[in-house]
Order: structure tokens, then C-alpha cells, then sequence
């Protein structure tokens, strides 16, 4: 056996990517549930909202825009102030790929107990009545880390495929695993900022995540 090919990351799709530049966020993005955070100085701030998307349904609110066919990378930069060993769970800032509240994928920089850890999450359905999480790391955060989901559709059974890779520069990256969604589903990609007053959580106060960017590569 060998490994797989690093995923092809080529130009920036500018039709389907976000520099947060404007006063306003572009027409493209939609909102599931109430609007939060806002535009500040080149970025999206927004601090982590109580409640979470895992479990049964979801409370928070995710900020999404259609994604485009085929092959890409969605790349962001997030600055999230999440300190060190003190226990904050399970404050976290990163992408998503959504389909629903109970199927999804998000990849994010995440205070597990007294840990800090780039987190690779899936969400689906397991029974009427339950769903199924698992996650994978990749990587190791920084105050400051750079996100990746490559998307490809499989060719055998049309599944959505995710790879995941995360970065401390930008330049040098940690190629992780994969996780996919349903084949016949339509995944749009965007961003999340949650889990304030987890269980367990010492914090008083919200992080902030800070999204310098919002882009998808064509390969």
C-alpha cells in the first residue's frame, strides 16, 4: 500500500471566496438561524456563541454559501484566544461542510478539557432517535491556524469526500484524514464559532475567532 496523494490546491475560485474586505458580507452567504458576529477591520469576528451543532438538531448558528461542483479546497485563516491548559470546553472556531444540523463535517481549531487540538468532526444520523460523532486530529493549533478541506467526489459511489489539513505559517501543511457525507446531498461550505459554556468549562466570557479569509481553490 501507499499514501494518497497530497490533495491539488491550485488558484483562488474568487467567485466563491470571501478576502472580508467590504462593509458587508457578500450576497452568496446565508445564515442557518440568527446572524452573529460582524465585518472588523479586513476580517469576520465572531465570538463563539453558546450551544453547538452535535446531538440531536443544532442551536448554533453557522454562516454558509453554496459550494462549487467538483473538485476544491476551501481554505480559511483563524486567530481564536484561547489560551493554554485552562479548561474551556469546547470552544472552538473553523470550517464546515454542511448539510444539515445532524449531517456535517467540520474541521476546527477546538479546547478539549486542558488541551488545544485541530479537530476533523463527522455528524450522521445513526437512528431515528440518535446521531453518530467521531473525530480525528490533524495537526497542532496555534494561536493563529490555517484551515483546509479538499473536497472531491468519489467516482465508484458519488460520496462527498472530504480531506482535511491544517498549518501553523500557511505554508507548511498537515495532510489528514478523510471523512465524507452522503452521495445525492448538496454540501454547502462555510464557517462556525461555538461552544461557549461547555461542560465543564471554566471560561467567563466568549473567545473571539478572528477569519482573515474565506477561499476555495480549483485544482
Amino acid at each position: 500500500s501507499s499514501l494518497a496523494p497530497a490533495p491539488a490546491v491550485g488558484p483562488v475560485d474568487y467567485a466563491y471566496s470571501d478576502e472580508f474586505n467590504s462593509s458587508s458580507l457578500q450576497p452568496a452567504w446565508s445564515w442557518v438561524r440568527q446572524p452573529d458576529g460582524m465585518l472588523s477591520n479586513g476580517a469576520y469576528v465572531w465570538p463563539t456563541q453558546s450551544g453547538d451543532l452535535t446531538g440531536p438538531g443544532g442551536v448554533a448558528s453557522v454562516l454558509l454559501r453554496t459550494a462549487p461542483s467538483g473538485a476544491y479546497t476551501v481554505e480559511t485563516k483563524v486567530s481564536i484566544n484561547l489560551g493554554t491548559n485552562t479548561v474551556l470546553n469546547f470552544e472552538q472556531a473553523g470550517l464546515v461542510a454542511y448539510v444539515d444540523d445532524d449531517q456535517f463535517l467540520r474541521l476546527a481549531h477546538v479546547a478539549i478539557w486542558n488541551t488545544r487540538q485541530t479537530e476533523f468532526l463527522k455528524e450522521q444520523p445513526f437512528s431515528d432517535t440518535q446521531v453518530f460523532t467521531g473525530g480525528m486530529a490533524v495537526g497542532t493549533p496555534a494561536p493563529t491556524t490555517w484551515l483546509r478541506l479538499s473536497h472531491r467526489l468519489d467516482p465508484r459511489n458519488g460520496e462527498h469526500e472530504f480531506q482535511a489539513s491544517s498549518s501553523r505559517d500557511g505554508r507548511h501543511w498537515t495532510i489528514g484524514g478523510v471523512w465524507t457525507l452522503p452521495a445525492g446531498t448538496h454540501p454547502r461550505i462555510g464557517l462556525v464559532s461555538l461552544g461557549f459554556g461547555g461542560f465543564g468549562s471554566s471560561a467567563s466570557s466568549p473567545a473571539t475567532a478572528r477569519f482573515d479569509y474565506f477561499r476555495v481553490h480549483r485544482p
